[in-house]
């Protein structure tokens, strides 16, 4: 698919900037939320002082390729969970673009999503697979994740799963987060911005992607400063 192949191009770019930002930043955890295939955690990989990864993906086909890449890497913990904010069992829906597969709700009056749609033939025969939902305070409950670099990236579900973080978020040193300028969801950027606020993290660094449909900004916790 050409617009597979334009889109990758352009992620590429994208995590080259995150990282190389990112060089400067002191942690020894990184914890990857929405790991898609790898493409961002896999580039801090060679970073002699981070000395393990948890990274999670719920799409089944994604995280048995993720298994089968980084099988013998003994630092990289994977698990095939959404994170959220309760356990249960959620509805994933399957886009032909894969790293915009969603738990959100959509917004079908967006007009954002409709041409989307119709860019990457997702506007018929919606899929879904049923995944489960864990939480991070009950994954972290017991693992020592103090000064790590979360990075969020679950396509409008952030706020689910920041409301299943209010313990282990104030040990989280650096978080990178979505920002989308679409109404394409049923989501609200003010309360993630307000619950960041409380729990201590100021804004840093905004990452704009090429296409300039949403940023990725990174946000600091303010115990650490």
């Amino acid at each position: 698919m050409l617009v597979k192949k334009f889109f990758n191009f352009l992620n590429n770019y994208h995590y080259n900037s995150i990282y190389n930002y990112s060089k400067k930043l002191n942690f020894k955890i990184l914890i990857d939320i929405g790991s898609h295939q790898g493409e961002f955690f896999s580039r801090f990989m060679n970073n002699k002082k981070i000395q393990k990864f948890y990274c999670f993906e719920p799409n089944k086909i994604l995280f048995d390729i993720l298994k089968k890449k980084y099988k013998n890497k003994k630092k990289i913990f994977l698990y095939n969970y959404a994170l959220g904010e309760n356990k249960s069992l959620k509805k994933l829906f399957l886009s032909n673009l894969s790293y915009n597969s969603t738990i959100s709700s959509f917004n079908k009056k967006s007009n954002y999503l409709k041409f989307k749609n119709l860019l990457i033939d997702d506007q018929e025969n919606y899929k879904y697979t049923t995944v489960k939902q864990n939480t991070f305070d009950e994954i972290f409950k017991k693992i020592n994740i103090k000064e790590c670099f979360l990075k969020l990236d679950v396509e409008g579900y952030e706020y689910n799963v920041l409301k299943g973080a209010t313990k282990k978020i104030m040990n989280v040193k650096y978080l990178l987060i979505e920002h989308q300028f679409s109404d394409q969801y049923k989501n609200n950027f003010k309360k993630i911005k307000n619950f960041l606020i409380k729990q201590n993290f100021i804004p840093d660094k905004s990452f704009y992607y090429p296409s300039l449909h949403y940023r990725d900004i990174l946000f600091i916790n303010r115990r650490y400063k």
